[in-house]
């Protein structure tokens, strides 16, 4: 009889995980952001040989073709821009480019907010998920724990209810409208039923590395000098939520990795509508003040900026009519964005 009941515990104790298993793989796969443009993109970066130029940033820098821009510049150029991409992602995407090829140049492509608030770390969480499962079961367990308990662990996180949530995959996302939360059912019930997991048309394990770098550690006087642009950054005549200092850290990380790698660093502002500054009032003034820094910033570490509204012949190049909003460029009219850049580029930086 005691022996009865210690079974029927054990049962009910199996059957109330399973359940709790159930509903948080349902959940995860309803709350979860749809990793399509990030997978997409590294499965075409899997794919393609013998890198040397990579662009980097948010979706404004996918108005660049980088088949006819290797054309132009006679290179082998692949775009990594990706939509939401944050500077810790284009610093990863650096990073994990010049472990598998010999990249000589790294351009990045941002926007004159790229320095200021983000909404959290969720396309961070989004891109590691879908690096990670390029590699065996094993591997993406351990960078899953490991890069949990860094965050978890974090001084500024423990103790909240956040160092909970980063171990539960569809609370560590942003919140998701009914529409979305449908989607998501939808496509990943469409990976199950065909047998394509997330990851699997990605060419090689992405965690794989082909050559060694240096890893681009700030020395005291990178510290020194990071210091005092963020005390100067404090004084700037912009809202505080336009430039932030764990941006201009990771804007320093980036520096100090090309640097210690002999990897030429070209940091390109996109191109806009000639709308831009109508954002809001003021913002024509916060964006030239936030341009001048950046420009500074930029040269202080050996290496150049540009900003395309620097240009005169700007809007006559590429009209209002090319872009679909404030700084995204129509698909029909890439060709000329692309030739646009490559122009800037060749001038402003070579």
């Amino acid at each position: 009889m005691q022996r009865s009941k210690y079974i029927h515990r054990i049962i009910k104790a199996i059957l109330f995980v399973a359940i709790v298993v159930f509903f948080t793989i349902i959940l995860d796969n309803a709350f979860e952001l749809n990793e399509g443009a990030t997978e997409n993109t590294l499965v075409a970066y899997s794919n393609k040989d013998d890198i040397d130029t990579v662009f980097v940033g948010n979706s404004a820098g996918e108005m660049l073709d980088a088949a006819e821009y290797s054309e132009l510049m006679n290179v082998s150029a692949f775009n990594m821009c990706t939509p939401s991409q944050e500077l810790a992602i284009s610093l990863k995407n650096m990073k994990m480019a010049a472990s598998h090829h010999k990249i000589k140049t790294v351009v990045l492509l941002m926007t004159i907010d790229s320095v200021g608030q983000s909404e959290g770390d969720w396309i961070d969480h989004l891109y590691d998920r879908v690096v990670d499962s390029s590699s065996p079961l094993k591997v993406r367990i351990v960078n899953a724990v490991r890069r949990n308990a860094a965050k978890s662990f974090d001084p500024d996180v423990i103790g909240t209810e956040k160092s909970i949530n980063i171990w539960i995959p569809w609370e560590n996302e942003t919140e998701q409208d009914l529409s979305s939360i449908i989607e998501n059912l939808e496509n990943r019930f469409m990976r199950f039923i065909s047998g394509e997991r997330l990851g699997s048309h990605i060419a090689f394990d992405l965690n794989e590395r082909f050559y060694e770098n240096a890893p681009g550690e700030m020395t005291y006087e990178d510290i020194r000098l990071l210091n005092e642009d963020i005390n100067n950054a404090a004084s700037l005549s912009v809202p505080s939520d336009m430039i932030e200092a764990e941006k201009l850290s990771l804007l320093s990380e980036i520096c100090v990795f090309c640097r210690d790698n002999d990897i030429n660093l070209y940091v390109l502002v996109t191109p806009h509508r000639t709308d831009y500054y109508e954002r809001y009032d003021s913002f024509r003034s916060y964006f030239n003040t936030l341009n001048a820094y950046i420009d500074d910033f930029i040269a202080k570490r050996g290496f150049m900026y540009y900003n395309t509204e620097d240009d005169d012949r700007l809007h006559q190049i590429l009209p209002d009519d090319y872009f679909y909003d404030w700084e995204h460029v129509d698909d029909a009219y890439k060709d000329q964005a692309t030739r646009y850049l490559s122009e800037v580029i060749k001038n402003e930086f070579e």
